[in-house]
């Protein structure tokens, strides 16, 4: 585990040139860390995170709901080649209004490649996940924003940040699902240690937990333990 984490923190650090291309550093992190569920760290072309698919399968609440408007909003921030943003696609029936962030032509082009190849009308943009905005109108906030692996790449001193765009993008009702990782007691980053009770207390002044599910070990995305936790925007 300790050349695992040595290996991250190498392949991330690399890639850190400025605070204010911190953005740039968690899809280049993305894009390194996508792998396939098991305990290998080698790359898998074509990959989402199984504990989400589970989960939007079986959800009975506001997957539910979303699906009868066929109009959900979704943001993926970091959203690499894109594979979150076709699995709500074709959750949402291909709303149009599922939407990731990438920080460059390059990145976009990537992901928009992959969308067509697979159908999906999601769509990717090139922007900065803390400058990125929505017109004050509920209709035009997200029902669902989708962190994975995001939180514990951008800086700790920037986690208040991503709290506040939390809740300027979304609404009442709306749904933050966060795939907690990684797990651990190490120091230093990025990656940065996350859990579950860290990723609650930035979100606990204007979200409630909806859920806290403990990922089998079975549906590990990168062979280390993880949570998927959903809030709610009060």
């Amino acid at each position: 585990m300790a050349k695992r984490r040595e290996k991250w923190r190498v392949e991330t650090k690399v890639r850190l040139q400025s605070n204010r291309y911190v953005f740039m550093v968690v899809s280049l992190f993305l894009a390194s860390l996508t792998v396939a569920p098991s305990l290998s760290l080698s790359l898998s072309p074509r990959t989402i995170e199984p504990a989400l698919v589970h989960f939007l399968a079986n959800n009975q609440t506001f997957v539910p709901e979303l699906q009868k408007t066929k109009s959900a909003r979704v943001l993926v921030p970091g959203c690499g080649r894109g594979y979150a943003l076709e699995t709500f696609s074709s959750t949402f029936f291909d709303s149009e209004n599922i939407v990731g962030l990438e920080v460059s032509e390059t990145a976009r082009n990537a992901c928009e490649a992959y969308q067509s190849e697979n159908k999906s009308k999601a769509k990717c943009v090139v922007e900065d996940f803390f400058t990125h905005g929505v017109k004050n109108d509920d209709d035009k906030k997200y029902d669902v924003i989708y962190d994975c692996t995001f939180l514990c790449a951008i800086q700790p001193t920037q986690r208040h940040m991503w709290a506040e765009q939390m809740q300027n993008l979304t609404k009442k009702g709306s749904r933050v699902i966060s795939l907690v990782f990684p797990l651990g007691d190490f120091k230093g980053g990025p990656p940065f240690v996350l859990s579950p009770e860290l990723v609650k207390s930035l979100l606990q002044n204007d979200f409630d937990v909806e859920e806290l599910i403990q990922v089998p070990e079975d549906m590990w995305a990168r062979g280390r333990p993880e949570y998927l936790y959903v809030f709610i925007r009060k």
